[in-house]
């Protein structure tokens, strides 16, 4: 924005010019020089060329004071061997969490990308030593659990290009906490270092994921594919490359298809963001003595419970709902996941109106869990129905 030396901006004079040309009825032109000129200006011309332009401010990371000394070494426990060195510092345990978090999930999609894999590796490794120094005195349970102890469902295939945008965003995020957590120091540039090596790997995926172990034209559980015939979503289960059948599941529930049946598609989804109909959309509505309601899936299981006037909240999937009375919002024929746009806006008016439209219910958050272990159980408590 242009400021002039006294205070006033070009848009508060051309705001008074407005006003000044409806009171006086002269154009806008005229009206800016006549301001200009009982500010001292010869016009608005000459106005605008005495304002100076505010540089932009830089959003950059406020890195706390550096301490002296400003780095510290670290050694091997057992033989006492200068390991390498640390900020002098300690970074909150929350922010470690959230760093092993972001990290994680991170190694896990890269997990055949070896550039990627590699950089992600060394930077948990880094930050790993330096959490041990900092806290000595944590537990090793959950030392061990903040970097290292939390597994992620690996993601099939290449990322789509939002789900690469969304994992370069996550890496600058685990490199902006450290930039708010640790001073300036050797050990943080060499970091530094390393994240951008990372970065550049995410930002340049290979054409191609070569996956040790596995037949040539196998589907590895979790990939995403597509129905020929329908052109549904699925996501594998399994994939029986003997008899070359698929087992998978999209938004009408468990399927299986001939390989010959399907298509891989080339970028594939988040499987955070896959949420198949079956199991988030309500089927129907139980209603208990005591008043409570409680909306149930496909396969009956209990999605979302709210008391009389309430709203919607969790219930766990094996929850054994006693209830007095129960209705449906549609049948077999009307089912949404078949292209059924009038019964899927009822079911989702029913969320709106109870208040969990935007959230998930505990049975779609184990999907992910399901799918990486084969185990639809997880999923399905009361079997499929």
């Amino acid at each position: 924005m242009k400021t002039k030396s006294i205070g006033m901006s070009a848009g508060t004079l051309k705001q008074q010019a407005k006003k000044l040309r409806k009171v006086k009825g002269i154009k806008l032109n005229v009206a800016l020089d006549l301001l200009a000129q009982e500010r001292g200006f010869e016009n608005y011309r000459h106005f605008q060329n005495s304002c100076v332009t505010k540089p932009p401010v830089k959003n950059r990371a406020i890195r706390p004071a550096i301490p002296i000394p400003a780095v510290r070494n670290y050694h091997d426990i057992r033989t006492g061997v200068v390991l390498g060195q640390r900020p002098n510092r300690k970074m909150a345990v929350r922010r470690h969490r959230q760093i092993g978090e972001i990290l994680a999930e991170l190694s896990a999609v890269s997990e055949y990308h070896k550039r990627a894999k590699s950089a992600i590796r060394e930077i948990r490794l880094i930050l790993d030593n330096w959490l041990g120094c900092e806290y000595e005195e944590m537990g090793n349970e959950e030392f061990n659990a903040i970097y290292y102890g939390r597994g992620f469902y690996l993601n099939g295939g290449i990322p789509s290009a939002k789900r690469q945008a969304q994992l370069r965003r996550m890496l600058r995020t685990a490199k902006t906490v450290i930039d708010r957590s640790y001073h300036d120091c050797k050990p943080l540039a060499q970091l530094h270092l390393k994240f951008d090596i990372a970065m550049r790997a995410l930002e340049k995926w290979p054409k191609r994921l070569r996956i040790p172990g596995m037949p040539k034209d196998h589907i590895r559980r979790g990939t995403f594919v597509r129905l020929n015939h329908n052109k549904q979503i699925g996501v594998v289960i399994s994939h029986d490359t003997a008899r070359d059948v698929v087992e998978a599941y999209s938004d009408a529930g468990y399927f299986v298809a001939g390989r010959h049946e399907v298509t891989v598609m080339r970028q594939q989804p988040n499987i955070e963001e896959f949420k198949p109909m079956r199991i988030c959309l309500p089927y129907g509505k139980w209603i208990c003595e005591d008043g409570r309601e409680v909306l149930f899936n496909r396969d009956y299981t209990p999605i979302w419970q709210r008391s009389s006037n309430g709203w919607g909240e969790l219930i766990e999937p094996e929850t054994n709902v006693l209830f007095a009375s129960s209705s449906y919002y549609y049948d077999d024929r009307s089912a949404p996941y078949y292209n059924n746009e009038q019964t899927r806006a009822l079911c989702l008016d029913v969320l709106k109106e109870w208040g969990t439209s935007n959230q998930k219910p505990i049975v779609l958050e184990r999907l992910p869990g399901a799918i990486a272990i084969g185990n639809l159980n997880l999923i399905h408590p009361k079997g499929i129905s």
